[in-house]
């Protein structure tokens, strides 16, 4: 397959077990993924060593990659930024878990642009207040 046409990997680079977490649980929803790495950062782990470790993986990675990230200016997004400068990729950050299942659901069958988009507007549309729902009154 060309990668050029080939759906995004994505890649999740968080703090600690964070971002495993998150695809073990969105696989526990949608199935195995693939085509989806991790990486932690774990404590006393240098930036450098996480820095080696992603390159490793998007030096063999196609054309099309989305890098999430937990906290922006954080470690692990600003190893991503790296990348985004490098390569280009977009670097998304504050993932959740609807994040992860619009990316999955959408990434064989979208435009990479659009699939961006779709995946911002899932983490932010599902922020909700359901005290406030369910007394009528929901803040958009």
């Amino acid at each position: 397959m060309d990668h050029k046409n080939m759906p995004p990997w994505l890649v999740v680079i968080s703090h600690g077990n964070f971002g495993k977490e998150l695809v073990n649980s969105c696989e526990m929803i949608l199935g195995k993924m693939d085509n989806i790495h991790c990486f932690s950062l774990e404590p006393g782990m240098a930036p450098e060593q996480l820095l080696e470790d992603v390159t490793a993986l998007v030096d063999a990675a196609p054309q099309n990659v989305i890098i999430f990230t937990d906290i922006y200016a954080g470690t692990p997004s600003n190893v991503a930024t790296i990348f985004a400068r490098r390569k280009g990729y977009p670097v998304i950050c504050g993932m959740n878990l609807p994040m992860l299942i619009e990316a999955e659901m959408q990434r064989h069958d979208v435009a990479f642009e659009e699939l961006i988009e779709k995946i911002i507007d899932a983490g932010s549309h599902s922020i909700k207040n359901i005290t406030s729902i369910t007394h009528g009154r929901e803040y958009e």
